[in-house]
């Protein structure tokens, strides 16, 4: 190879890492009722976003979509660079073992105890990822760290929401995930759990160098999670940016999006 040549092919040894999760024009529709419009949204490795929106306003399926629960009409979802649509099931559970995942309903096994819950969800996530197996001890450190360390034999049906909340969060950040989707982490709760989680996922978010994704409702959620927030309206990515560039938008939406969910925060 000539020098030339070499300098050439240098660069591409220090290319900079694909996105953590990414959507590329995805659109898709129940009936005729839109779901996704042409949404393309993409993270980066390690960093932290909110998707902030009106209850059906896309962003669940937007989580839903990019792990590959749902596939999209048209468009696609990528996963740490590689097309959903273009990989076989193989290849798709093995990119989804990097991701951890906290569902809006906890989704936690009823039969199983909190720790088993974890260590099951831990022990699959792990496979082929050269990662040292889990143990109860390492369970229980995950429990812990959300304040639930003497709820490992517990049966989900013996805790608050707010409990199972904590579970679900442990759950999805257990086994080192590259990627971590939370839904509505504070949907149903009271305020004060509803701000216990959300310090949690801050306080977790320090010990992590997964890219994390949070959808929520709640304005406040959504800033104390991440300075960089992407409204969502229709399926669709209305706006995206720092709380402080959302706050002084003039768009007509954007401000009335703001000023009524900071109305509901304060009467709650």
């Amino acid at each position: 190879m000539s020098d030339g040549a070499a300098k050439k092919a240098r660069p591409l040894a220090g290319a900079q890492p694909p996105p953590a999760a990414e959507l590329v024009e995805a659109s898709l529709s129940y009936g005729n009722k839109v779901i996704l419009d042409n949404l393309s949204i993409s993270v980066p490795p390690g960093a932290k976003l909110s998707l902030v929106g009106e209850s059906s306003c896309g962003k669940s399926t937007i989580l839903k979509t990019l792990v590959g629960l749902i596939e999209p009409d048209s468009g696609q979802a990528r996963l740490f660079g590689s097309g959903l649509g273009a990989v076989g099931q193989g290849d798709l559970n093995k990119l989804r073992r990097r991701v951890g995942m906290q569902f809006q309903a906890g989704a936690l096994f009823d039969s199983l105890t909190v720790g088993l819950n974890l260590l099951l969800s831990a022990r699959e996530r792990s496979r082929g990822r050269n990662l040292a197996p889990t143990t109860m001890d390492d369970v229980a450190r995950s429990l812990e760290a959300v304040g639930l360390g003497r709820s490992i034999d517990l049966k989900p049906s013996q805790l608050s929401g707010g409990m199972r909340k904590r579970v679900a969060l442990a759950r999805a950040l257990i086994a080192s995930p590259d990627l971590t989707l939370f839904d509505e982490p504070t949907a149903g709760l009271d305020p004060v759990t509803a701000s216990l989680i959300i310090n949690l996922l801050n306080s977790l978010a320090q010990t992590t160098k997964a890219a994390m994704i949070l959808a929520t409702s709640d304005v406040d959620v959504a800033r104390r999670f991440s300075d960089d927030l992407a409204l969502i309206r229709k399926g669709r990515i209305h706006a995206r940016g720092t709380w402080a560039a959302l706050s002084a938008s003039e768009d007509p939406y954007v401000v009335t999006f703001l000023s009524r969910h900071r109305l509901g925060a304060r009467n709650r």
